[in-house]
């Protein structure tokens, strides 16, 4: 592992390219505008961290902890973030995703209106009590996610594809789909196909 110490404190406009900080443990740091290139941060504790309008490109995230770590206007392109809980106490989190694996990941409770993943796969996430107005899953593998209690307003799945979402249990208004995907919403009524 390289010496972390050189993420302690505030950064400004820096590269980190190649960092292999795997079960990092980073408390109060602050980064704006960096880029992350090809950094290696599995298993990673941030604490009262701050990310803003930073860009991971080629990182390795998985089951990193984000306590109280705001992320603010970040984009994640891409990387894998598997096993990663988004909601934290902090109360801030705004990114965009592009050609991410983010199976197993939790976005329950956010507010993720308008946001767009495109090229994913979120295999396995959940979004419960999530509000996800007007957002795009833009050619993403939605096997097995769960989505309950969750706003899909104006949403659009009309590219992504191996989901199933109960129209029971979430808020569909306007929610645009793609056929033929959209068959598996045929699953929410009692009817037999001939």
């Amino acid at each position: 592992m390289q010496h972390t110490a050189i993420l302690d404190g505030e950064h400004e406009d820096e590269t980190f390219a190649g960092l292999a900080a795997d079960k990092l443990q980073l408390r109060s740091a602050s980064f704006y505008r960096c880029v992350f290139q090809n950094a290696s941060l599995q298993y990673a504790q941030f604490a009262d961290c701050s990310f803003e309008q930073c860009v991971f490109d080629s990182c390795n995230l998985s089951l990193a902890q984000l306590r109280s770590t705001r992320i603010v206007a970040a984009r994640f392109v891409n990387s894998k973030l598997t096993g990663i809980s988004w909601g934290n106490p902090a109360g801030v989190f705004s990114a965009s995703f592009n050609g991410c694996v983010m199976d197993n990941c939790s976005f329950c409770a956010l507010n993720l209106s308008k946001y767009r993943f495109t090229g994913c796969s979120l295999r396995d996430a959940s979004f419960m009590d999530t509000k996800l107005a007007h957002a795009i899953f833009d050619d993403c593998d939605l096997r097995n996610c769960v989505f309950q209690n969750t706003d899909l307003s104006h949403a659009d799945f009309s590219t992504s594809y191996n989901y199933f979402i109960s129209a029971e249990r979430n808020r569909f208004r306007k929610t645009v789909f793609a056929l033929p995907e959209a068959v598996s919403l045929l699953s929410n009524f009692d009817i037999t196909l001939k």
